[in-house]
């Protein structure tokens, strides 16, 4: 009988072992200035550096491969960067919220044109972008303070649709659009909703307490406190524990990797 109880406590021992080299943590890069955003790209990952006003280019073993932008209002010089988001990896788009713009580049970081909706349509109101993603059209969908909408354009800035926010949705404290859906962070409600790709309410996902979400194949990857859990297919997993509370500004599932970014370093926890 004791030597049944041993195998029993070894067996958990090396289960328990194995769950925890599962989900080791990887710091790719360290030393960010109030990194927001991030996006991968064909062959590097982009990191919006708000402290600093300018964008990082990483590999992706975490090597820095360039530097672009600084404060200004020119091409390539950013004011309070917020969002980054590219369409398969072929044309990159910040939204450079102090300069009312979105920042078109190609993959070799060459600019392209800016969304401007003043100068472009002629009217006295300017875009104030924040939180934004694409479609799997190539459309640009982000959230406009200045207008509590989200804009729709192209991605070659032309203006497509302009979406009202849902009464259901208090706060929008950031967004991600997988396929033609938009899922909205709502802290103060404490949910994440999901939209149409027009714009038509769907339905919504408990996120109490959540910081920021990624949503991948009906699961809800969701930073809760100083932990980060998964919720889908009736099951809830609590994946990680950080030792004191972090502030993750985004997170990303890639493959069997998320990828976690906080206001000063990149992470990467295997699963």
């Amino acid at each position: 009988m004791s030597r049944l109880y041993l195998i029993a406590i070894l067996s958990v021992l090396i289960a328990n072992s194995a769950f925890a080299q599962q989900n080791s943590v990887d710091t790719l890069y360290t030393g960010l200035n109030k990194a927001t955003s991030f996006t991968f790209g064909n062959d590097a990952i982009y990191i919006v550096e708000a402290g600093a006003h300018r964008v990082l280019k990483l590999g992706f073993e975490g090597k820095l491969i360039e530097r672009y932008g600084k404060r200004g209002s020119g091409n390539y010089q950013f004011d309070n960067p917020v969002d980054i988001a590219t369409t398969n990896g072929l044309k990159l788009f910040v939204s450079d919220k102090g300069n009312n713009r979105i920042q078109v580049f190609d993959k070799r970081w060459q600019y392209l044109s800016s969304i401007k909706a003043k100068e472009q349509f002629q009217t006295g109101s300017e875009i104030n972008p924040m939180f934004l993603g694409v479609n799997k059209f190539g459309e640009v969908i982000f959230y406009n303070d200045g207008s509590g909408s989200l804009g729709k354009y192209n991605e070659d800035g032309s203006m497509l649709d302009e979406i009202p926010i849902p009464s259901e949705v208090i706060s929008v404290d950031g967004i991600q659009i997988s396929g033609d859906k938009v899922f909205i962070l709502d802290r103060k409600s404490g949910f994440i909703h999901r939209l149409s790709g027009n714009g038509f309410y769907e339905t919504f996902y408990p996120a109490k307490r959540g910081n920021t979400f990624y949503y991948k194949d009906e699961i809800v990857y969701l930073i809760q406190g100083s932990s980060l859990k998964s919720n889908g297919k009736g099951q809830i997993k609590n994946l990680y524990d950080f030792k004191s509370e972090t502030l993750v500004t985004k997170i990303m599932v890639i493959d069997d990797d998320i990828f976690i970014l906080t206001s000063n370093s990149l992470l990467k926890i295997s699963l």
